[in-house]
């Protein structure tokens, strides 16, 4: 996702081995102002107990965080954490190197006391969650619990500065069972500490279990037509459960359906398989039901619910709402799961349009030639679609055969990720017909076109969000995007105003998206696929259509996602599109190689990827890209490693994807956290096209890499297999029915290394470099193969199996 600032980074990286007392520095870096994803800006300090605490940092409440804690220039391993402030203040965040994923985040107490003490009606369940909700945490009713003080009465106490007033609703744990008022409650912080003392008369509901969680919990999790699907629900209890359902539809319309009647779709009885007791009075229920067979191509939508049979209401899973229009709507593709071929032979060329090359001054943005060049850099700069075809021939000479389009909606940005309409090109990047005379040309050379496509959100420029906020409940737009309260707050893309979040969810919207907007990019202008940005935005009900629809109109269309965040969270998309950018992968080259890290990490995401990901799941390799750092940047202009890093890509599996430049040398001007805003500008510096600024042996080497890649399909789709790995030296094989390769890389010093393999009895394992023909190696004495790994070198060995040499083998 490209924004005027880098936003939404997710970095995954393997266990740090280092003990914790050898820390020398601890930062931590995150999603929302002042924090930021680039910089060091927020530093912990050592405390005496072996903690790092940070200094106070002001977030805004209600608003969810992303965050990670950076050791030694290490970012720790695993997904994001996660944390959403209970009010508006100022927090110290503590890192414990012991267990680096504990959340222990402390609101810095203010000098002004509120005490809130609160009589809640009889009907309040013992066990019920009372939490209250403000103006200080955008009324998130799941943050703030009271502490029981007696029967039906609770109490807290809040901070905050003397005289500052705030509003507030109490709630059982959530909006949907917040007390009836017609206006929020109000009070105001004293250094004296104010008291009040409230009285809820009734709620708007009140729950039936503490919680309910299915969280797409099915199996199989990519059925075809011969499966039968197994839905489970986990339900925290006090009072009795033994009864729950599955409401599901099976032709894309949205199920509707309580205690066991459905009012559109179908009914799935669930029961109690399992019970356990968590103490003091709480139990733990698994609910388990079935949905039936399903024919291929088709869109299952459920939602799933659990009830007491002796009592009255139900609650629905995952949003523990009681109504089934508030539940959510899981979903699942049925089919038999297959990419297209060309997408897992594709190396894909990522062009970002504006920086590429500028073919039309005459479209132009008008931009004071007085700016420095970083001051140009935040604007726009003149590459447009007429250059993208004028350079077609070059794309097509590297060998590649998929380009990448960076997205050119209509919006006020060069980076075209705040689309102001998503059915029209700004011109200033081209129109329609330059577009598909493009893609036309880009297959008349062998090449498919994908197009990035942006459905989780729109400018606030969008004729569609000014309809909205000007017209309110009246417009026609409004549920398509959620308010919180209307018109100026309003759900977005992590926090920034600009990006207004589509409720996709909504039909009205979804219908837009299916029927308009990916038909006009994909059969109008006739792309061959997508990449998705912030691919985990919209909800998998929405990708579940997205898939049906795509593949109902090109059914070879490739659809890859990006999705920023751990294996297991990309993985959950198979099924529904057919691949994802490989996050992992790229955070393991790039330590590997541009930062000298430990080549078991390599080996270790090399293993993992293959243990987690579908076999059809196409993952999308990469070294850099508009979000992040330029690689030869961060190995701080060593070429080699550019080199050995590409070697990897290009022979690990995956579709490698090159970012504009990097095959030339396209570096950065200068570091990113030099300064605080637009960081993001020095990843996407314009393309130089006179060669004298080209590193043409580099992009020499490229071309070597991919013309290998494109003439063996066993480094495309072959099987992986490690023979060797240590610090500093991996070897694997890549391998079909006629073709064995293996590939050597060392990011160390010279080492000798001992294979002791032999294909078959009667016949020996020679070694033949596929770009130097004097380097054959020929099994010793005990046939084993003995390799001098070349001290930051790539070896790239055909594998040949033949008779025994009558010549004496080599010692």
């Amino acid at each position: 996702m490209s924004l005027v600032l880098l936003l939404g980074i997710i970095l995954v990286q393997l266990p740090q081995t280092a003990a914790a007392a050898s820390y020398q520095k601890v930062v931590v870096r995150g999603s929302l102002a002042p924090l930021d994803w680039g910089t060091d800006n927020n530093p912990l300090t050592l405390q005496q107990d072996g903690t790092w605490k940070s200094n106070p940092i002001p977030l805004t409440g209600g608003n969810k965080l992303e965050f990670k804690y950076v050791r030694d220039d290490q970012w720790m391993d695993g997904s994001n954490l996660e944390f959403v402030p209970p009010q508006t203040g100022n927090y110290v965040f503590v890192f414990h190197p012991e267990d680096e994923r504990k959340v222990d985040i402390q609101l810095v107490e203010g000098k002004g006391k509120v005490t809130l003490n609160v009589t809640v009606p009889a009907s309040t369940p013992d066990w019920a969650n009372v939490t209250i909700g403000t103006s200080l945490n955008k009324y998130n009713y799941s943050l703030t619990s009271l502490k029981k003080t007696g029967d039906k009465t609770y109490s807290i106490q809040l901070t905050g500065e003397p005289g500052q007033s705030f509003s507030y609703l109490y709630a059982l744990g959530d909006a949907k069972y917040k007390e009836v008022k017609s206006e929020p409650r109000k009070a105001t912080f004293s250094e004296a500490g104010q008291t009040v003392s409230d009285t809820v008369k009734d709620w708007s509901a009140v729950p039936v279990a503490k919680s309910v969680t299915h969280d797409f919990n099915f199996q199989p999790s990519i059925p075809d037509h011969k499966d039968k699907v197994t839905v489970k629900t986990t339900v925290e209890h006090y009072g009795p459960i033994n009864k729950g359902g599955i409401y599901y539809t099976t032709e894309g319309s949205t199920p509707v359906g309580k205690r066991g009647l459905a009012t559109n779709g179908r009914f799935s009885p669930m029961y109690v398989t399992s019970k356990v007791s968590l103490g003091n009075g709480l139990y733990k229920s698994v609910l388990t039901g079935f949905i039936p067979k399903q024919k291929n191509d088709t869109r299952v939508k459920y939602k799933v619910d659990v009830w007491d049979t002796e009592g009255t209401g139900s609650q629905f899973a995952d949003t523990n709402s009681i109504l089934s229009a508030d539940a959510t709507e899981f979903a699942y593709y049925v089919d038999d799961y297959k990419s297209p071929q060309w997408a897992k032979n594709a190396s894909i060329y990522h062009v970002f349009v504006d920086r590429f090359k500028d073919g039309n001054p005459l479209n132009n943005e008008p931009v004071d030639p007085n700016l420095t060049y970083d001051e140009k850099l935040k604007n726009w700069m003149g590459g447009d679609l007429q250059g993208v075809k004028e350079k077609i021939s070059y794309i097509k000479n590297l060998g590649v055969n998929a380009i990448w389009i960076s997205p050119v909606f209509k919006g006020p940005y060069f980076h075209g990720y705040h689309p102001a309409d998503l059915l029209k090109i700004d011109p200033r990047f081209g129109n329609n017909k330059l577009m598909k005379e493009i893609i036309k040309e880009a297959h008349k050379n062998g090449m498919k076109v994908v197009y990035d496509l942006v459905p989780n959100h729109t400018s606030n420029q969008h004729p569609f969000f000014q309809d909205a906020v000007k017209n309110g409940t009246k417009s026609p737009y409004y549920n398509w995007y959620t308010f919180t309260n209307w018109p100026n707050e309003y759900k977005t893309f992590y926090g920034v105003t600009e990006l207004p979040e589509l409720n996709n969810d909504n039909p009205a919207t979804r219908s837009y998206m299916m029927n308009k907007v990916v038909p006009f990019w994909l059969n109008d202008l006739g792309f061959d696929g997508f990449r998705l940005d912030y691919a985990k935005g919209p909800s998998y009900s929405f990708w579940v259509d997205f898939r049906h629809t795509v593949k109902k109109l090109k059914p070879n269309a490739f659809i890859y996602g990006e999705v920023w965040d751990s294996r297991e969270k990309i993985n959950t998309y198979a099924g529904k599109l057919d691949g994802a950018l490989d996050f992992p992968m790229q955070n393991a080259l790039l330590d590997v190689f541009a930062k000298g890290q430990s080549m078991q990490e390599l080996s270790d995401a090399i293993r993992l990827n293959q243990s987690t990901y579908d076999p059809q799941y196409v993952m999308g390799t990469f070294l850099d890209n508009h979000d992040m750092p330029r690689f030869l940047f961060e190995s701080k202009g060593d070429v080699n490693k550019l080199k050995q890093a590409a070697a990897a890509q290009f022979t690990l599996p995956g579709a490698p994807i090159i970012y504009y430049g990097t095959e030339v040398g396209l570096s950065q001007s200068k570091d990113q956290t030099t300064v605080d805003e637009y960081q993001d500008r020095y990843y996407r510096e314009p393309m130089p096209w006179n060669k004298a600024k080209q590193n043409l042996e580099l992009k020499k080497y490229y071309k070597q890499l991919i013309k290998l890649r494109n003439d063996e399909p066993a480094l495309r789709t072959g099987k992986i297999k490690e023979w060797y790995s240590d610090d500093q030296v991996l070897v694997y094989e890549r391998s079909n029915k006629h073709d064995h390769f293996l590939v050597v890389l060392n990011n160390g010093s010279a080492e000798k290394i001992t294979l002791q393999k032999s294909l078959a009895k009667g016949h020996e394992l020679v070694l033949k470099n596929v770009w130097d023909k004097k380097d054959v190696i020929h099994p010793g004495k005990k046939d084993d193969l003995k390799i001098a790994s070349k001290a930051g070198g790539v070896q790239i060995y055909e594998m040949v199996k033949g008779k025994k040499y009558s010549k004496k083998k080599a010692s």
